[in-house]
């Protein structure tokens, strides 16, 4: 049995009655959109023209209401909408045009907030701290906005601040959305999102301290400093707190901005690539990896370099984890069934029966998600297929516990191949990712060699 904890962020919930009008709120819209999609679904006189025309306005409409909900309510919400307008590969073109606007435009808090909340954090006021501090954000987001500034000795810095009042929308969305996901596992016990919710829970409070944050982005800074294609702007800590983060202010193009790229002669592909290998050494080389890559936390610079902003969102593996998953990588490149369902197991997935039925469907889905180039994306002509197999396997032989440190891994992979279809990659994942992987397998099996002869 679950039990709630009293707190996730050490913050109080909004009172009852604002608690109460957001959990309506969310139910009412979502109920909506639920009807507007029945409707189109049971209308069995449309022809399939007209279903999909009707399916690109119900689409369009309930993004559209999506949107304004978030705009509206803040929060996690908007976070929601940036990973649903991320996944260009899955999701309806509709939601990510509309959604879209929330990477990096949600609605700014006003100068006043912000210049209270940077007294409290640092002890002064902006323009007692810095010489110059801009009065309009030049990105926001769900839990801060970022004004550019200048340090009394002359360096241009990006200031991200937290939006006042923040931590307890968050702990009142969160309660909210347990509820919501425990309603939903008893109402579709096939839709049981609550491991998942767990895991949101775990890391969402970890966003809201700015002082982890920075601490993240110099270890992968670190880790990374061997690329000069990839750049981490740099932390200023005399001017940073636990709702206050200054940063080095990098004036760069965002990932997604394809005409610009090409206009600065930048090639797309070339950003995937560098993009790829770079999740590629941080998850199966350090374990520590930059966990949130939507288009506003990624820019671009000519040469090209790819730059990493917004650290909240990190996640460490434990060393047997990631060396299990490079064992899992290499497993499913080569189609090795038996070696797929061992290394499935050894990350700590378990079936109700037994057998490696389930673990090889798992592994041939993500291998045949790319389709036969081996795409750094999904690719949607053969999803269907592969999800309706997929499907049969698993009503037989459920998969009944999935490791929690997976999921942010499958959060970094479902973003990046949205990222690499906007991008049109032509990267070969397996190709890619395979030099890194077997490495990190190989040493493994090296390391147990010697401790086997010893």
């Amino acid at each position: 049995m679950r039990v709630m904890p009293a707190s996730y962020t050490g913050a109080k919930p909004l009172p009852l009655h604002r608690r109460a009008w957001r959990f309506l709120l969310v139910a009412w819209t979502f109920l909506l959109i639920y009807l507007d999609y029945k409707w189109v679904q049971r209308n069995r006189k449309l022809t399939p023209e007209e279903k999909d025309r009707r399916y690109s306005a119900v689409h369009h409409r309930s993004a559209e209401r999506i949107y304004h909900l978030a705009a509206r309510m803040q929060g996690l919400l908007i976070k929601t909408c940036q990973f649903i307008s991320s996944r260009a590969d899955v999701a309806p073109p509709e939601y990510v045009a509309v959604l879209s606007r929330l990477q990096d435009r949600v609605p700014p808090r006003s100068f006043r907030a912000v210049e209270a909340q940077v007294t409290r954090e640092l002890g002064a006021r902006p323009d007692d701290v810095f010489t110059a501090f801009s009065r309009k954000p030049v990105a926001s987001a769900s839990l801060a906005q970022v004004h550019r500034a200048r340090t009394k000795d002359g360096h241009d810095v990006a200031v991200k601040v937290q939006y006042p009042g923040i931590e307890r929308i968050v702990e009142t969305d969160l309660h909210n959305l347990q509820v919501l996901v425990k309603i939903l596992a008893r109402i579709e016990p096939n839709f049981d999102f609550r491991v998942l919710m767990d895991e949101v829970c775990d890391y969402t409070p970890r966003e809201l301290d700015f002082e982890l944050e920075g601490r993240s982005a110099e270890r992968v800074a670190g880790e990374l400093a061997h690329r000069p294609d990839i750049r981490i702007p740099k932390v200023y800590w005399q001017h940073t707190a636990r709702r206050v983060l200054t940063t080095e202010f990098i004036d760069g193009t965002k990932i997604s901005e394809i005409p610009v790229l090409l206009d600065q002669g930048i090639d797309p592909n070339q950003v995937a690539l560098i993009m790829t290998e770079a999740y590629c050494e941080q998850i199966l080389v350090h374990g520590f990896f930059h966990a949130d890559p939507h288009p506003g936390n990624l820019l671009v610079v000519p040469g090209p370099t790819v730059v990493f902003i917004d650290f909240g969102l990190c996640k460490e593996l434990p060393d047997d984890f990631r060396v299990n998953y490079a064992r899992l990588t290499v497993a499913i490149m080569a189609q090795d069934d038996r070696g797929m369902a061992e290394a499935f197991r050894a990350l700590g997935f378990e079936t109700k029966r037994t057998g490696d039925e389930a673990y090889v469907a798992l592994g041939r889905a993500f291998f045949e998600s790319s389709g036969p180039e081996s795409r750094a994306y999904v690719d949607a002509d053969v999803m269907p297929e592969v999800n309706e197999r997929l499907s049969r396997v698993l009503q037989a032989n459920p998969v009944t516990r999935i490791p929690p440190d997976i999921l942010m891994i499958f959060r970094v992979l479902g973003l990046m191949s949205g990222l690499q279809k906007r991008l049109e990659s032509t990267v070969n994942m397996f190709e890619t990712i395979g030099p890194y992987a077997h490495e990190q397998a190989r040493g493994r099996e090296l390391e147990l060699a010697g401790d086997a002869a010893g």
